[in-house]
């Protein structure tokens, strides 16, 4: 049975539909609580249109309180908007807490999400990685990668750091979303040398503005 997050008036208003402790600061460090929750924001006939929210509380011994949220202080999750006159809002979301690794030098740990959103078309996927920032009390967006309609992924562990395989759709500049340019294509996201690469470059890296 699905957990509620109350409002300030004791109405539950979201539910939560997964959380994770993941020790962003290393092994033996405080965990750090990731909570993923979804808000009711209307119906029609067939379907339930909900806000989908990823939340990071920072530990009691950093001081407690929220280190990160999207939509919010990331835009990893679009608000969700109700549609002009029509019973809809838009657009779809969901979030999966994927797992854990150490994707970049040292002891800290990083946390896969992949999230999915759609409108009116096949919508799409994003497989982002949450860690520490700067002095380690706040959670940001380290890298992320963005494929139309669909992106999986997986981890390889490496002694040297963990690396991602993407596999999805390709799809060249002028291809339409009905006919991907290779249906079925992999590539592997690493960080070496202190800059993230990906082989073959066939998906839309996204890195922040200052690392």
């Amino acid at each position: 049975m699905p957990l509620s997050v109350a409002s300030a008036k004791g109405v539950a208003t979201r539910q939560v539909a997964a959380t994770r402790n993941v020790d962003f600061s290393g092994p033996g460090q405080a965990p750090w609580l990731v909570r993923v929750t979804t808000e009711t924001l209307g119906r029609d006939a067939s379907r339930t249109f909900e806000q989908w929210r990823i939340e990071v509380d920072r530990p009691r011994v950093l001081g407690g309180g929220v280190a990160y949220q999207s939509p919010g202080t990331d835009t990893l999750l679009d608000r969700v908007e109700k549609a002009n006159g029509a019973n809809l809002w838009f657009p779809n979301q969901e979030v999966q807490l994927l797992g854990v690794g150490r994707f970049l030098p040292g002891a800290r740990r990083q946390l896969l999400v992949r999230v999915y959103q759609s409108g009116a078309d096949c919508g799409s996927a994003t497989i982002a990685l949450l860690g520490l920032n700067g002095r380690g009390r706040s959670i940001g967006r380290l890298a992320s990668v963005e494929n139309a309609c669909s992106l999986d992924v997986t981890i390889a562990r490496s002694a040297r750091g963990d690396e991602l395989i993407l596999t999805g759709p390709y799809y060249a500049a002028n291809a339409a979303l009905c006919c991907p340019t290779k249906p079925h294509a992999a590539a592997r996201l690493l960080y070496r040398g202190g800059r993230w690469i990906e082989r073959p470059q066939l998906f839309k890296l996204v890195l922040p503005a200052v690392q």
